[in-house]
């Protein structure tokens, strides 16, 4: 429960714009879709019964089966993750690094305020991320007074 809150790992470069790395990551994605296209594959799962003996008054019994999930298929792109390796190739050849932070807290449930069009700042030990009202995650480095 706690990891739904926890912020994935972020695309930093020091001193870029957010709607740069946005533009970048987005150039990224795009060029490592061309690269390695959806390669779609299906597979069959079959359905999961348990089985029960079941008696009547009459010492009558008999096996019977319960579905537990009915049979499927399931669709996914094979190639998903390889593509995911070439976009993070790409931004990293861009200057960008990933770095995990922790959710900021903020002192005394204060509202932290965020200007989302400033660069992002250095990373230090203070940094954290900040959730943004479009569901977004920004790096901060809080300043102490």
């Amino acid at each position: 429960m706690l990891a739904a809150c926890a912020p994935p790992p972020l695309w930093h470069k020091t001193g870029i714009a957010p709607a740069r790395l946005h533009a970048d990551l987005t150039a990224c994605r795009v060029a490592a879709f061309a690269q390695v296209p959806e390669r779609i594959r299906r597979y069959y799962k079959p359905a999961d019964y348990i089985t029960r003996p079941v008696c009547d008054a009459a010492g009558n019994c008999y096996v019977q089966r319960i579905l537990l999930r009915p049979a499927q298929y399931e669709r996914f792109d094979a190639n998903a993750g390889l593509r995911e390796d070439v976009a993070q190739a790409c931004m990293a050849d861009k200057g960008y690094t990933q770095a995990r932070l922790p959710a900021c807290q903020s002192p005394q449930g204060q509202k932290i305020t965020v200007n989302t069009a400033a660069p992002l700042p250095p990373l230090s030990d203070e940094s954290c991320a900040v959730r943004l009202p479009s569901g977004d995650w920004r790096i901060i480095t809080p300043t102490t007074p």
